[in-house]
């Protein structure tokens, strides 16, 4: 999950320098997703970013499960919207509002009746 993301953000990102802030605002995407607007994703996100105390080098870890385009799209619109100061925040905001509320909307994204999205 990590690495298609990060691919979909590439012209706003190059190299690994901020491979922990991409997953910092993944991780923040999923939790506006799931406890903001209470969609289900299909599968699990766990990403995480270790930064070697030597080196000072981020190593990241994604034993993720979601493989989601649509997740995919808004995720890396939120790590666009949050990373930097990029020119088309407006845009970028209604985009993410649009893929949010079509996720709502669908009930790929909605939890079957008894289950939560905790």
């Amino acid at each position: 999950m990590f690495a298609e993301i990060k691919a979909m953000i590439q012209n706003q990102i190059s190299g690994d320098d901020y491979d922990r802030e991409i997953v910092l605002w993944i991780n923040a995407g999923v939790a506006d997703l799931t406890k903001t607007d209470q969609i289900v994703l299909p599968g699990d996100c766990d990403i995480t970013a270790v930064q070697d105390t030597q080196t000072g080098v981020w190593t990241v870890t994604d034993n993720s499960t979601i493989t989601d385009q649509l997740v995919f799209a808004a995720l890396a619109t939120y790590c666009s919207m949050n990373i930097g100061n990029p020119p088309n925040i407006d845009y970028l905001e209604r985009t993410y509002a649009s893929l949010k509320k079509s996720m709502r909307t669908s009930k790929i994204y909605k939890a079957s009746e008894g289950a939560t999205t905790e």
